[in-house]
């Protein structure tokens, strides 16, 4: 029997790929989360697939090293995939700290933990972020490896984050992958997130405020479902390379691009009122925002290639339209409003 370490499971991503770990695997798992304001034990608890008997809870805070007493609580893990980070852009530009302490030291505490405790690990996967590179030129997708030029202390974060997983790796032959992956929705994701307050504001039947200029200056993302990142993880776990020594000088060896469709804040918004009222929003239920002007550090567009999963056989489980159309009814159904804070 497997056993799975996952990191940061009582967030929203985390709790789909606790599900479809349970769902696809017959592994044990065991999460560490410190459970700040977007960790919530009821994740876990409300999914179809919940198993207690397979999934053992651990509180703790990775600023903080992994002690003896914690690790024997762990026991021996096959594989780690670390997903807990801090993540919103607005909140790293109040507050810096706090991103480096979590995605930084947390990830450095995590690694030495490993090379300490854990040396028959088989797998340590790195979840990271499309933002580290910067932002995509129109026509442009970053390939795996590409130089970093984050432009927040969020995205600055995870790029420390990645670097200091390829330093265990090289230094001590860790079997680290590292993925970044785009904007990522679902079901029970925080109401701060950019989805679940466009459902907000069309429920409550405020304008829905978009970071643009207007229709033709919109900030882009590329959007993938919680559960096609779990399902990439499965699949990367199984086949991904690691990052190796051996392979120093190609950057984009053991690095792969979780990637989904691309649309703009205005599409995605559109798409939620077609669910939601039929139609797309009008021009009086927009509030355009100048994403310059409003928050330093955000980027217009960021875009990845997701050619090199897909050469390997990896394929997507279903559309962009049918993924987020079946995620907004859900959320928008009364007994799931709680998600919402309506």
């Amino acid at each position: 029997m497997k056993k799975l370490l996952i990191t940061g499971a009582a967030g929203f991503i985390g709790a789909h790929v606790v599900e479809s770990v349970l769902r696809e695997t017959d592994w044990d798992i065991v999460i560490i989360d410190k459970l700040t304001y977007a960790g919530n034990l009821n994740r876990l608890t409300d999914i179809n697939s919940w198993d207690g008997k397979r999934v053992k809870f651990i509180h703790h805070d990775l600023a903080a090293e992994i002690s003896e007493t914690t690790h024997k609580m762990i026991g021996e893990i096959d594989y780690i995939w670390h997903l807990a980070a801090e993540s919103h852009v607005q909140r790293s530009l109040d507050d810096s700290i706090p991103f480096i302490k979590s995605n930084v030291l947390g990830t450095a505490n995590l690694l030495e933990y490993v090379k300490k405790y854990q040396p028959n690990l088989q797998r340590f996967i790195t979840f990271s972020t499309d933002e580290v590179y910067g932002p995509a030129k129109e026509g442009e997708f970053f390939l795996e490896g590409a130089a970093h030029s984050p432009s927040n202390p969020y995205s600055a974060s995870k790029s420390g984050e990645e670097a200091i997983s390829r330093a265990f790796a090289y230094s001590f032959g860790m079997p680290i992958t590292i993925t970044n992956t785009m904007n990522v929705f679902g079901e029970r994701q925080h109401p701060e997130k950019f989805v679940p307050m466009v459902i907000q504001d069309i429920l409550s039947k405020k304008k829905t405020t978009i970071h643009g200029t207007d229709r033709d200056n919109v900030s882009s993302r590329c959007w993938i479902h919680a559960r096609e990142v779990a399902n990439a993880l499965l699949y990367l776990n199984e086949r991904g390379e690691v990052v190796s020594k051996d392979h120093q000088e190609d950057t984009s060896w053991g690095v792969y691009n979780i990637v989904g469709e691309e649309r703009s804040a205005l599409d995605i918004a559109d798409m939620v009122s077609e669910v939601i009222n039929n139609r797309k929003l009008k021009d009086s239920e927009i509030e355009w925002v100048d994403f310059h002007k409003t928050r330093p550090g955000h980027d217009l567009r960021y875009a990845l290639s997701g050619d090199k999963l897909k050469k390997m056989g990896f394929n997507y489980s279903y559309s962009l339209e049918d993924s987020f159309g079946k995620m907004v009814r859900w959320m928008f159904q009364p007994e799931n409003l709680r998600w919402l804070n309506l």
